[in-house]
């Protein structure tokens, strides 16, 4: 038997097995098809019809219940034409989901949509496809299609994961177990939040650095108020602290307007500062990332506080600086030049 493994994944399959069976479907079938128990299914019905679909069910003999998804639910999922074209216009890149469940059923709705509008569409979208770029910066998933299916299967579920984990300064990967609250993305990456059993705290994890990930039977408890936006409201990306910090960023010539225009958190202000230069002020609850942003605008961003921020700053720069004035390369480093 087949397991397709989380409920997002196993409802469309669910649909199709309902539909094609033409009423002669029954709970065992669907499980047994499906590679879950009988409960299972259940509560996959039960969820669907929450959604709003219809699925009817119908009593045979020896009191034998069949099910079949009616006329109206396919009716109520119709999009109007210009729903689908502006889904096929603005359908994001899902390159960095390629090879997964998630990317594969992107795929084959999107594929539904074009045809439905049909080839004189088709075309168009062929034509001006050219005119529409989105940069790339994603990762690669295709290979880790069960680390993500099994963390769906735990966010879902409520059930503990075990997870292999190498972070950015390990060189072994080492499992514990987490409890998955929820799934974050930024840039084209795949993030999960949750509680460490073994640091008892609320962390995230990025899934490209994920291993392996198996879900136990051990049932978790979501806390009742936690909720992934008011997670990350202290965050510049992905990295959550717990204490908030003021951080006041002085931009200079272009950059003063490029600051502006882009909201790097929904507590950002902005300020004139002296010689019609801009102070970006946004409240943080960790400042391991907008290091990085103040870094890559070179001279022309300031860190006015805190202190602690604006010294680590200033030591970047400093170690640039001697990076680049060294009097002679090392002998390994005229090696490789050699060779190059």
């Amino acid at each position: 038997m087949e397991s397709t493994g989380t409920q997002r994944m196993r409802h469309p399959r669910l649909l199709r097995l309902i539909t094609l069976g033409r009423g002669n479907e029954t709970i065992e079938t669907l499980a047994e098809t499906l590679g879950v128990s009988e409960k299972t299914i259940r509560r996959d019905l039960a969820g669907l019809r929450q959604l709003g679909i219809t699925i009817e069910e119908h009593l045979g003999h020896n009191g034998r219940k069949t099910y079949s998804l009616s006329r109206d639910s396919i009716e109520q999922v119709r999009f109007t034409y210009d729903e689908a074209f502006s889904l096929m216009l603005c359908r994001p890149g899902t390159g960095e989901f390629d090879g997964t469940l998630i990317g594969d059923a992107s795929k084959s709705a999107f594929e539904k949509i074009r045809l439905a509008l049909g080839a004189n569409q088709d075309d168009y979208f062929q034509r001006i496809s050219p005119w529409l770029h989105r940069s790339p910066g994603y990762g690669d998933y295709a290979e880790q299609r069960d680390v993500i299916d099994a963390i769906t299967l735990g966010v879902e579920d409520c059930k503990a994961t075990f997870i292999a984990y190498r972070s950015a300064r390990s060189t072994e990967p080492v499992t514990y177990d987490i409890h998955p609250y929820g799934l974050a993305e930024h840039n084209g990456a795949l993030y999960v939040v949750g509680h460490s059993c073994h640091h008892d705290e609320i962390r995230t994890w990025k899934i490209d650095r994920m291993e392996t990930a198996e879900v136990t039977e051990f049932p978790f408890i979501r806390p009742a108020n936690f909720n992934l936006s008011e997670h990350f409201k202290g965050a510049f990306a992905v990295i959550v602290g717990s204490e908030p910090v003021t951080v006041r960023i002085r931009f200079r010539g272009s950059a003063a307007r490029y600051a502006v225009e882009r909201k790097i958190n929904t507590s950002q202000t902005a300020t004139p500062g002296p010689g019609g230069s801009v102070d970006i002020t946004v409240t943080l609850t960790s400042t391991i990332e907008i290091k990085s942003y103040i870094l890559s605008f070179g001279s022309s961003a300031e860190v006015i506080e805190p202190e602690s921020l604006r010294t680590e700053v200033a030591e970047e720069f400093q170690q640039a600086i001697a990076n680049y004035t060294r009097e002679s390369l090392s002998p390994l480093d005229n090696t490789v030049s050699k060779r190059e």
